[in-house]
């Protein structure tokens, strides 16, 4: 990883400019003035010493307010063009389905470099906004999303052939790619960035119709992976995002990995004959080799990019606790970011030029890709909650009618939750009039009450009676409860087979969207007969309208109809004692299902949801449930 900056190791090198630059200098004073040459000592403290030199800095920039022009936005044909400072720029969105996935984070990232190398310098803006649906959906109110806008444009600020040569431009696909659709909407959003008032310098932060600090990134511990937006978005921080990439020049990229492996070797030196911990410093190293090696190259993939962050709120402060917020965010990230607003004019004019960063740094396309402000969550407001994403703090809709395969496969040991989530879920499907509902419930747990009038609680031998003569009218009322009795039909063979006709009968003869409730699944699926009905009802819900929601307490009973698990797409894991084996099909082995929290006499459970290729973990709650 090139995120580096070799000021934190050793006397950084402007300090180490200024003290043979006034040392010179006081020398030849002393030969000139004599003892008088100690009135200058004050000067050099002031130019060595970075706090004092800023606070000058900084009120030098306070005597002229700042100024940021709004950028100028218009259509030309299907494309829209963005004029920020005289640098003219196509501009797209970013769409992505990141998910905390390693081939999520792989496919984002290598369209990402591919865009790069395709001849484009990239100036992406991460903006934040309210949920559109905050309104009507009580579980977003309250909750940051960001969209990320790509600005697409040539060294040359003004090329005639900008909007044709992204006519070239892969779009990418369902994980990750772009579109030029721009609506009002958009631009609306990316106007608001841009401060339209002149703005006041503060000690470390710039005032005006709204305070505003901003941050540069200055080092990275950790390898790729882009923790950091899901730092920002659990803390829900108010704060945009610009990270820029542009091709670097070979004479300056070799020059810079000449200076940066000179000042590793010398502080690995130092640190070497203290007897001080290395391993970092190494691990720096090597990244410097690799932007070495690459600058022997005739056309090197090394950009010159900038990481910053605009930190927004309307007080003082708000600002303060905002900026906490983000230290603490990025801190567990492994990230260390600069406070730059002392610069005030400069550090403003920086974000807001597309040319220009406030903290340059050297970085090859892998390293791009990893810092790339592409891995935020996307506002989902469909469906039905199932509950928080634990890596995003975001709430989680899904509306299953709308996927390829409608069916769950949920398990979890006695006393995990899996049942309790059963239930709430359940109620948000009624109370959203989502789709009728058929509950097979052996053990007694759900009752008309919790559903309300348009509810039948029904004994499992009276519905298969009714229900098998034609001239039954089986408009079925909005919840169905099946009653059995869970002891006796372990006893008994024939009850498998009983609800399996049931689940068949309620599917085939009911009309609209349908989703049936399994409970227990385990007493169905291990009788051969009643197995073969499920396994022809899962097979074909699809065609009927119908979700199969098997509930059981191990997958090894889903793995005795694999025509179930081919065909149920939503996959629950509650906590089990499952073996590494066994769940490494479905999310990695480092996430343990044993340690899952919540389950039986708590209002809350935890889950990981796999769905195709992709995990979440899910904090399951009934608090919006009354």
């Amino acid at each position: 990883m090139l995120a580096y900056r070799p000021e934190y190791y050793g006397i950084p090198m402007t300090t180490l400019l200024a003290l043979i630059a006034s040392g010179s200098s006081f020398l030849i004073l002393i030969r000139l003035f004599g003892p008088y040459a100690v009135i200058a000592v004050p000067i050099y403290i002031i130019i060595i010493r970075a706090k004092t030199r800023n606070t000058i800095v900084a009120w030098v920039h306070g005597i002229l307010p700042v100024r940021v022009a709004r950028p100028k936005i218009v259509r030309s044909g299907d494309r829209t063009i963005i004029d920020v400072q005289g640098t003219t720029a196509v501009v797209a969105r970013l769409n992505t389905a990141y998910d905390n996935h390693p081939e999520s984070f792989s496919a984002i990232s290598s369209f990402i470099t591919g865009i790069l190398d395709s001849g484009f310098n990239v100036t992406a803006y991460s903006i934040p906004h309210a949920a559109d649906r905050a309104d009507v959906l009580p579980n977003l109110s309250g909750k940051v999303y960001y969209t990320t806008y790509l600005l697409l444009w040539h060294q040359e600020k003004k090329d005639k052939n900008l909007i044709g040569s992204t006519g070239n431009l892969l779009m990418g696909d369902d994980r990750s790619g772009l579109t030029f659709s721009i609506g009002d909407d958009d631009i609306e959003l990316i106007g608001s960035l841009f401060p339209g008032k002149k703005m006041n310098p503060r000690n470390n932060y710039i005032s005006g119709e709204r305070n505003i600090s901003i941050f540069s990134l200055v080092d990275s511990e950790k390898d790729i992976f882009p923790s950091y937006c899901e730092a920002l978005e659990i803390s829900d921080i108010n704060t945009a995002i610009k990270f820029s990439a542009r091709r670097m020049e070979k004479k300056a990229l070799v020059r810079t990995a000449a200076a940066k492996i000179a000042d590793l070797t010398f502080e690995l030196g130092q640190r070497s004959s203290r007897k001080e911990n290395t391993e970092y410093l190494r691990s720096v190293m090597r990244s410097a080799e690799i932007l070495s090696n690459e600058s022997r190259k005739e056309n090197p993939d090394v950009f010159t990019c900038g990481l910053d962050f605009l930190v927004m709120n309307n007080t003082p402060y708000g600002l303060t606790r905002e900026i906490s917020k983000l230290d603490r965010g990025l801190k567990i990230a492994g990230m260390k970011v600069k406070n730059v607003s002392f610069r005030a004019g400069r550090s403003v004019q920086n974000f807001f030029d597309l040319s220009k960063e406030n903290i340059p740094y050297p970085m090859d396309l892998p390293s791009i890709g990893s810092f790339f402000p592409a891995y935020f969550s996307t506002e989902e407001s469909a469906g039905i909650f199932l509950g928080i994403n634990e890596y995003t703090g975001k709430p989680i809709y899904l509306d299953y009618f709308s996927h390829t395969s409608y069916n769950f496969i949920v398990t979890g040991e006695t006393g995990s939750g899996k049942s309790y989530f059963a239930k709430i879920f359940s109620r948000r499907v009624y109370r959203e009039r989502y789709s009728k509902l058929m509950i097979l419930d052996p053990l007694n747990e759900y009752h008309c009450a919790d559903y309300g009038d348009a509810c039948i609680e029904i004994d499992l031998y009276v519905f298969n009676e009714t229900a098998i003569r034609e001239d039954t009218d089986m408009r079925s009322p909005d919840v169905l409860i099946v009653k059995y009795d869970l002891v006796q039909a372990e006893k008994d063979a024939r009850y498998g087979i009983a609800i399996a006709e049931a689940i068949s009968k309620f599917m085939s003869r009911v009309d609209g969207r349908k989703t049936i409730l399994l409970d227990e699944a385990n007493m169905v699926l291990r009788n051969d007969d009643a197995l073969r009905i499920v396994e022809n009802t899962v097979r074909h819900s699809r065609h009927f309208e119908t979700s199969v929601f098997i509930i059981t307490q191990s997958i090894s009973d889903i793995k005795l109809g694999m025509t179930i698990e081919e065909n149920s797409v939503h996959r629950f894991f509650f906590r089990s004692a499952m073996s590494a084996d066994e769940i490494r099909r479905y999310i990695p082995e480092e996430d343990d299902v044993r340690k899952l929290a919540g389950g039986k006499n708590r209002n809350f459970s935890e889950c990981y949801y796999a769905y195709g290729d992709k995990y979440m973990k899910l904090l399951i709650t009934g608090e919006d449930d009354s």
